[in-house]
């Protein structure tokens, strides 16, 4: 292992360790801070947190300074850049941003055609209601006033904001609804990452190892369509009975659906590599072992990004339907909550969160396939040009002809 290598691991174990540390030393300065820590009760604050993450990111400027300094550069020239990339995104495919604005303008219409009807909020709401009044109302959503345990440690997170579940309506607040969407989202996320992670996890390797075996692929195969047959939606009163609700029944739940669908389009994506990587390999000496693995199983990597993406895509779903028939917390609660309410634009504040997380999770799946087939030559440019493919064609014609001569 070289010392560039080494250093990157400690660098990032280190950091790890770091940010129970920095908490630490924060709390040593507790005389200084608005804070309270007594008999293993941190009651938190605004200050607290910065400090801590003024010491957490003081950890990278301490051993990776140029590096830490370069990335804080490319961060603040995309913000700036952002929107001429918009204005240039907008030229590039304006009927995108086109159809957008009339659906946006459309929906407002809508919100004043439609008949207000005679429950308490409307079946069409507009965006100053889904802004001034469903998403105000979020803030009495801010569940972790009770506080977090871990390990000889509780976290109070009552001074952050007012509690209106307590204090009343007159006590809401603009922080207190960005908590209440930052802990929902929070306890979805964690639930999605590590149902995806062990689905994906699993679907590749069982994906990859089946088809080395012949006679196990063609065993597996019918049980796997099977599998992917099962409606999963309609599993989730069983996983609720057999596993309960918890972090567990989630990642069973969403890494068993996962992992059925990905071992299918691994297996198929093995089967559709080219017959001539593995006779050229074979040729060469190499051996099944090897041309398996260095040959067949690279091979069939560029087929596995619409998979990944299904996945992301598959994991959301999952995850939003176990939420949404049982757990008292995260985005399909708040969704089932506001189907119980009749509320519209609850439910179109949480469509529009879990869309932005969908874009997310697919951009990182993507960035995670693009590391995969980092070997494969990529395009430099969107096109062909067609001229210069046309010039190289014609040339090769007329230096053939003045062989032939």
């Amino acid at each position: 292992m070289s010392h560039t290598r080494l250093f990157r691991i400690l660098f990032w174990v280190g950091w790890i360790l770091w940010i129970f540390v920095s908490g630490l030393a924060v709390l040593a300065i507790s005389p200084l801070g608005d804070w309270q820590f007594e008999e293993g009760v941190l009651h938190l604050t605004w200050q607290f947190i910065f400090l801590w993450a003024v010491l957490f990111w003081a950890y990278t400027f301490i051993f990776r300074f140029r590096a830490s300094v370069a990335a804080a550069k490319r961060i603040g020239r995309g913000i700036v850049r952002l929107p001429e990339r918009m204005v240039k995104a907008a030229k590039a495919n304006p009927l995108f941003f086109i159809t957008w604005a009339v659906l946006l303008v459309g929906w407002q219409i809508m919100s004043y055609v439609a008949p207000k009807g005679t429950l308490e909020h409307p079946l069409v709401p507009g965006f100053d209601y889904i802004i001034y009044n469903a998403l105000y109302r979020l803030s009495g959503n801010w569940d972790l006033f009770g506080g977090f345990s871990l390990p000889g440690l509780t976290l109070q997170f009552g001074e952050l904001a007012p509690f209106p579940a307590i204090e009343g309506a007159e006590s809401r607040t603009w922080t207190a609804v960005f908590l209440a969407l930052g802990f929902h989202s929070f306890m979805t996320l964690s639930r999605l990452v590590a149902g995806l992670g062990v689905g994906l996890i699993a679907g590749l390797a069982t994906g990859l190892a089946l088809p080395y075996w012949s006679a196990l692929r063609q065993i597996s195969w019918a049980p796997f369509n099977f599998l992917r047959m099962i409606p999963l939606l309609a599993a989730i009163p069983w996983m609720q009975f057999a596993l309960g609700v918890d972090l567990r029944a989630t990642t069973l739940f969403i890494g068993f659906g996962v992992w059925v669908m990905l071992v299918v389009a691994t297996m198929n994506a093995v089967a559709n590599v080219p017959d001539r990587y593995i006779e050229s390999s074979r040729t060469l000496g190499a051996s099944r072992l090897r041309t398996y693995f260095k040959v067949i199983v690279p091979g069939a990597m560029p087929e596995l990004r619409t998979a990944l993406l299904l996945a992301g895509g598959l994991g959301w779903s999952l995850t939003i339907a176990a939420e949404f028939l049982g757990f008292p917390t995260g985005l399909g609660f708040m969704a089932a909550a506001a189907v119980q309410e009749t509320n519209t634009a609850r439910l179109v504040i949480v469509a529009i969160v879990v869309a932005f997380y969908s874009l997310l999770t697919f951009y990182l799946l993507n960035q995670l396939f693009n590391r995969m087939v980092s070997w494969m030559p990529q395009r430099t440019s969107g096109t062909t040009d067609i001229s210069k493919v046309a010039g190289a064609a014609g040339a090769a014609g007329r230096a053939g002809d003045q062989l032939h001569e």
